[in-house]
C-alpha cells in the first residue's frame, strides 16, 4: 500500500479540530470504508488508506458515560467532567462536558458548545441540549 499521500497532509498539530462558524468538529471520514475520525487522520484507522476526506460533523450527539476528574493539567481548574459522546452520523469521541445536573442519567442528548476565546482550554465542550 503506498502511503505517499499521507504525506501531504497537514501535521497532527495543524490539522483543524472544529470549525466556528459552523460550530461544528472537523475530522476525517475515509472514501474507501467509510469509517470516521475525530481529530482528523493522515491514515485510516481502519483500513489504511491515505488521507481521508475532510469532514464537518454534527454539532449534537448522545452523550453514552462520563466521569469526573479531580486531578488535571497546569491551567486547568478541578474538578471537571468528560465524556464519551457519539457525534449523531459520526464517530465516538471523548470530550469535556458540561452543564450536567446530579441526577443526569445516560444516554443523554448533548450539543456541542464553542468558547468565545479559540485560545480557551478548552476550546470547546458538550452541553445537555436543554441546558441554558
Amino acid at each position: 500500500m503506498d502511503l505517499s499521500a499521507a504525506l501531504d497532509v497537514a501535521g497532527t498539530g495543524a490539522r483543524p479540530r472544529y470549525d466556528a462558524e459552523q460550530g461544528a468538529l472537523v475530522g476525517s471520514r475515509c472514501e474507501s470504508c467509510g469509517a470516521m475520525a475525530w481529530p482528523m487522520r493522515a491514515v485510516c484507522h481502519r483500513c489504511g488508506q491515505p488521507a481521508p476526506a475532510e469532514t464537518v460533523f454534527a454539532a449534537a450527539g448522545t452523550l453514552l458515560s462520563f466521569t469526573t476528574m479531580w486531578v488535571g493539567p497546569d491551567g486547568l481548574p478541578v474538578p471537571y467532567r468528560i465524556g464519551q459522546v457519539r457525534l449523531d452520523k459520526g464517530p465516538l469521541i471523548f470530550a469535556h462536558i458540561r452543564g450536567l445536573g446530579g441526577e443526569t442519567k445516560t444516554p443523554a442528548t448533548v450539543r456541542l458548545r464553542l468558547a468565545d476565546n479559540p485560545h480557551t482550554v478548552p476550546p470547546f465542550w458538550f452541553e445537555p441540549e436543554d441546558a441554558s
